[in-house]
C-alpha cells in the first residue's frame, strides 16, 4: 500500500515546487527566469512519455524489477541535478526523472488494482489524492525555507531521493503477486466505440491541466513582483493552495458518494475560474493569499472527477478509455511551462501567465457546458428502447 502512495508523494515533491524554485534556479545559472520555467516542460514531457511506456514495460518486466530500477535511476539522476552544476544536463535530467515517476506512478495503480477491490480499491485511489495535495504542502514548505536559507535550488529535492530509497527498499522485500484476479478483456470489454463526449472531456481536461501546472509555475512569481512580497508570500500561497486541496480531496470523497460526480467538477471548474481570474484583479496580498485556499480546492479532485465523468460517457470503458485521458492531462502539463514562459517572456509581465490561465479556464468552462449537453443526450438514447 505504500509503495503507489509514496510514488504520489514524490510526484508531489517535483510538480508542486516548480514555481517556487524557478528563480533560485535562474539565479544559480544565470539565466533569465522564463528560460528556467520553459525547461521544466522537460519534466512534464518526462512524465507524459512515462505513461506511454508504462502501458507496455509492464508487460515485459515484473513490478519489483521495473519500480525497483526506475527509481535507482531516478535517484542517481536527481543526485547528478544536485550536485552536478551544469544547465544543458538540466532539461535531461529533468526528462529522465519525469519519465521514471510516471513509470512507477502507473506501476503503483497497476498494485492497486492487482491487491484491492470495490470501496477499498476506491479508498486507496482518493488517498493518492490526499497524499499528494499533502504533499504540496509539506514541500512548499520544504522549499520555501531552503530558498530563504539560501541552500541550492535543488537542495529540497534529496528529500525526495531519500523517499525513493524507502520505496526501493519496500519493492525489494515486497510479494506483488496478485490478490485480485485479472479479468481477461473480451471482444466486449475493450473500447466499444470512440464518441465525441469522452475526447471532448479529455480535451478539456488538457486545457484545465494545462492551467493548473501554469498557475503553479507563475503564482508565486507573479505575486513576489505584483505585491513586492519576498519568497516567503510565494510560499506560503503554495501551502495554502495544497492545505485546502488536501481537505478538498477528502470532502469529494463525500460529495461523489452523494452526488453525480459532473457537478462535483462543474463546480471545482467554476471555482477555479473565479478564483484565478480574482487573482488578477486584486491589489491586496493578503486576499491574494486568502485566493490561494479557493484555488485548492478547486483542483482537490478535479483530475479524477474529470475521468469519471469521461468514463461516464462509455457503456464498457477499457483501459484504453483511462489511457487517452491520462495522456490528455499529461500532455496539457507538458505544454504549461513552456507556453505560459513564452507569454511571459512576450509581454515582460508574469500577470500575463495569470491571464492566460484565466482565459483558459473560461474555454474549459464552455467545453464542460459542451459536455453536459452531449452527456444528456446518451442517457437520453440509453433510456430509449431499441
Amino acid at each position: 500500500m505504500f509503495i503507489p502512495l509514496l510514488a504520489t508523494l514524490i510526484m508531489a515533491g517535483f510538480v508542486t515546487t516548480i514555481g517556487l524554485l524557478t528563480e533560485p534556479a535562474a539565479n544559480h545559472f544565470g539565466v533569465p527566469i522564463t528560460e528556467v520555467a520553459s525547461q521544466f516542460s522537460w519534466l512534464a514531457g518526462g512524465v507524459f512519455v512515462g505513461g506511454i511506456v508504462a502501458f507496455f514495460i509492464y508487460d515485459h518486466g515484473s513490478i519489483k524489477t521495473v519500480i525497483t530500477w526506475s527509481y535507482l535511476i531516478a535517484l542517481v539522476s536527481i543526485l547528478l541535478l544536485h550536485f552536478y552544476s551544469s544547465y544543458w544536463l538540466v532539461p535531461v535530467l529533468l526528462a529522465v526523472i519525469g519519465t521514471l515517476m510516471a513509470v512507477v506512478g502507473c506501476g503503483g495503480v497497476t498494485v492497486i488494482t492487482q491487491q484491492w477491490l470495490g470501496r477499498r480499491r476506491q479508498s486507496i485511489m482518493v488517498a493518492q489524492d490526499a497524499m499528494f495535495n499533502g504533499g504540496g504542502i509539506m514541500f512548499s514548505a520544504f522549499a520555501t525555507w531552503f530558498v530563504v536559507n539560501h541552500f541550492g535550488w535543488s537542495s529540497v529535492y534529496l528529500i525526495v531521493t531519500v523517499l525513493m530509497g524507502i520505496v526501493v527498499l519496500l519493492a525489494v522485500t515486497s510479494d506483488f503477486t496478485p490478490v485480485v484476479e485479472v479479468e481477461e478483456e473480451g471482444l466486449g470489454g475493450g473500447v466499444g466505440s470512440w464518441n465525441t463526449g469522452i475526447i471532448l472531456v479529455g480535451f478539456s481536461l488538457l486545457l484545465f491541466m494545462t492551467a493548473k501546472i501554469a498557475i503553479f509555475v507563475w503564482a508565486p512569481q507573479f505575486i513576489q513582483q505584483n505585491f513586492g512580497t519576498g519568497p516567503e508570500a510565494g510560499g506560503q500561497f503554495m501551502a495554502n493552495v495544497f492545505l485546502a486541496a488536501f481537505v478538498g480531496s477528502i470532502f469529494g470523497t463525500w460529495a461523489a458518494t452523494r452526488f453525480e460526480v459532473k457537478y462535483l467538477l462543474y463546480t471545482f471548474v467554476l471555482i477555479s475560474l473565479v478564483s484565478v481570474f480574482a487573482m488578477t484583479a486584486v491589489n491586496s496580498t493578503t486576499v491574494v493569499l486568502l485566493l490561494g485556499y479557493g484555488y485548492g480546492i478547486s483542483v482537490s479532485a478535479t483530475y479524477n472527477s474529470y475521468v469519471a465523468f469521461g468514463l461516464s460517457f462509455m457503456e464498457q470503458p477499457s483501459h484504453k478509455n483511462v489511457v487517452y485521458l491520462q495522456l490528455m492531462s499529461g500532455l496539457g502539463s507538458t505544454i504549461a511551462p513552456f507556453v505560459s514562459s513564452k507569454i511571459v517572456e512576450w509581454t515582460g509581465e508574469t500577470s500575463s501567465a495569470i491571464f492566460f490561465c484565466a482565459v483558459m479556464l473560461a474555454i474549459v468552462a464552455v467545453t464542460l457546458i459542451a459536455c453536459e449537453i452531449l452527456h444528456r443526450r446518451s442517457e437520453i438514447l440509453r433510456i430509449q428502447p431499441a
